[in-house]
């Protein structure tokens, strides 16, 4: 190979690695990112009876923490794609036709039938500094029931937002979201959750998985 060729395309490939992270130097989060999304249901409590309501409420504010980062990245106009999951599992099998009503007042609940399961998406109301949601949800029906929140992160594989990107035109490998709920125990991860008869998810939930979909177990009694 002509010494002055290669000595040019080393110059071309170093000039062009080089302008490429200077493009993205202001931002510290990375290909991959995960939202830590703050969602408590409320009350903090492990019995219920039939009847009784468990409240959903969000206050997220725009400047958002990220996993493993002590920076926080605001989000204006941004869609976290939460979906709320109800499951009964006192039995072998888990059960999403649950007996429930749900009470709106902040924000809106749909219900979604999906082949193997029934979810609900959760639309949040922004105003000027954050993301509110508030919701009940009464139980018509006694049972061991799990609570949790999850977005599935192919919602950004081609959703357009400035979060998604990270610089210009390069867009993050992947995006995430955790939920942090203070009524998530590791008392009631064991004493509720790992006594159902669902093989699968006690061989899949380990506590920092229940714990990062925000997972509130209980019972409710006639």
């Amino acid at each position: 190979m002509d010494t002055k060729f290669f000595h040019l395309s080393l110059f071309f490939i170093g000039t062009f690695i080089f302008t490429g992270c200077k493009e993205c130097e202001g931002d510290t989060f990375g290909h991959s990112m995960k939202l830590v999304v703050p969602i408590d249901t409320s009350p903090s409590v492990d019995t219920f009876t039939v009847g009784d309501t468990l409240w959903v409420e969000a206050d997220i504010d725009k400047y958002v923490a990220v996993e493993d980062n002590d920076e926080r990245i605001f989000l204006e106009a941004f869609n976290f794609f939460t979906t709320l999951i109800i499951s009964e599992i006192s039995d072998t099998v888990e059960n999403y036709a649950v007996e429930i009503e749900i009470i709106e007042e902040i924000g809106t609940v749909e219900i979604l039938d999906l082949p193997t399961l029934q979810v609900y998406p959760l639309f949040f109301v922004e105003n000027d500094d954050a993301y509110l949601f508030k919701a009940g949800i009464v139980f018509n029906e006694p049972g061991r029931y799990y609570i949790s929140f999850d977005t599935e992160p192919e919602s950004y594989k081609f959703y357009e937002h400035p979060a998604v990107y990270l610089c210009e035109d390069t867009r993050r490998n992947d995006m995430d979201v955790g939920y942090r709920n203070t009524s998530t125990t590791l008392e009631a991860y064991e004493n509720i959750f790992l006594q159902t008869g669902v093989d699968y998810l006690l061989q899949l939930m380990d506590y920092p998985r229940y714990s990062s979909i925000g997972t509130h177990s209980l019972i409710v009694k006639e």
